[in-house]
């Protein structure tokens, strides 16, 4: 899954997969019940591809912040959003070095641990590029019809080392 399909909805706890859009509504699942609605166009909804999170250089995407929590914490959960204030920015300062101090706010804290710890007990994490992901797909073809022309090659030798030890 991209970060372009999972959604925030402000007022609707979780995260949400987009299935469907239409003029007047997006249809929606929740990502981890499965239950499907729709929410109005009008609804403040946002696609974690568009939201990042400030620091002193560049704002950064959130998937490569959520990427970085999985690697920092090698797959493991982060600190939940009850954790004090202290323990939940030092934890965040720690992956990513160059947080803006002034202008991430607790409450961004607390929602970037919650969202990484759902996605990552639905086992959507590590996000990959859609370009990797396309090059991947497109490889595993390439190699599987590799590996059949190989097989086929050897088998025609084979074939042909039994021919001629039967000529023989």
């Amino acid at each position: 899954m991209q970060p372009k399909d999972i959604l925030a909805i402000s007022g609707k706890p979780g995260l949400f997969k987009v299935l469907n859009t239409t003029h007047r509504a997006i249809v929606v699942e929740s990502l981890g019940e499965g239950k499907r609605s729709a929410v109005p166009s009008s609804a403040r909804v946002s696609s974690f591809e568009d939201i990042s999170i400030f620091t002193y250089e560049e704002d950064l995407p959130l998937a490569e912040v959520l990427n970085a929590i999985h690697t920092h914490l090698k797959g493991g959960d982060a600190p939940g959003a009850k954790e004090p204030h202290d323990v939940l920015r030092a934890f965040v300062t720690e992956v990513v070095s160059d947080l803006d101090q002034e202008r991430v706010y607790h409450s961004d804290l607390k929602k970037l641990c919650s969202w990484y710890n759902q996605l990552n007990g639905l086992s959507l994490l590590p996000f990959t590029d859609e370009g990797e992901a396309a090059e991947e797909a497109a490889e595993a073809p390439e190699a599987a019809a590799e590996g059949e022309a190989e097989t086929e090659a050897e088998a025609t030798e084979v074939t042909e080392d039994v021919e001629s030890d039967q000529e023989g």
